[in-house]
């Protein structure tokens, strides 16, 4: 997110941060085998920006590929690449076939429309909410409008 204001906002925005910016893996020095999240990998962002691997997973397939960066087609204007330590390694997408394609489809609806049309980002989240709120009970009622 571009500013702590934005990032309270409750929308799709979080859909165009995952697949417009270049995201690398921190890698711990102490455990370089551990993957433990991916950040926005210039060192000169004052503000750098993270996603969970769970986050970057719903579009990117990270389980079967090293480490490697979301976006190796972003540039700076000294044509630099943002993608500081992974910049010839770029992150595969899901193929036709595996089990986290519908994941990555979902985030493309999302994004379809204008930046401010969330109508299908809020039609899915509403779904999600109520499936999840309501597994394995049948006997909800309508909370009451006043005590």
């Amino acid at each position: 997110m571009p500013n702590d204001k934005e990032a309270r906002i409750f929308n799709k925005r979080y859909y165009q941060e995952l697949v417009g910016r270049s995201w690398s893996p921190r890698i711990i020095t102490t455990m370089p085998e551990l993957q433990s999240d991916f950040t926005t990998s210039d060192p000169d962002d004052e503000n750098p920006k993270m996603y969970l691997n769970t986050d970057i997973c719903l579009v990117y397939d990270i389980e079967n590929s090293g480490p490697c960066c979301t976006r190796t087609d972003l540039f700076k204007s000294n044509g630099e690449s943002h993608c500081k330590t992974r910049e010839n390694i770029q992150c595969p997408v899901y193929e036709v076939g595996h089990s986290r394609l519908e994941a990555t489809e979902a985030v493309a609806e999302y994004l379809e429309g204008e930046q401010e049309d969330n109508t299908a980002f809020y039609a899915a989240f509403r779904m999600a909410w109520f499936k999840a709120t309501t597994n394995g009970h049948s006997s909800l009622k309508q909370v009451a409008d006043q005590c």
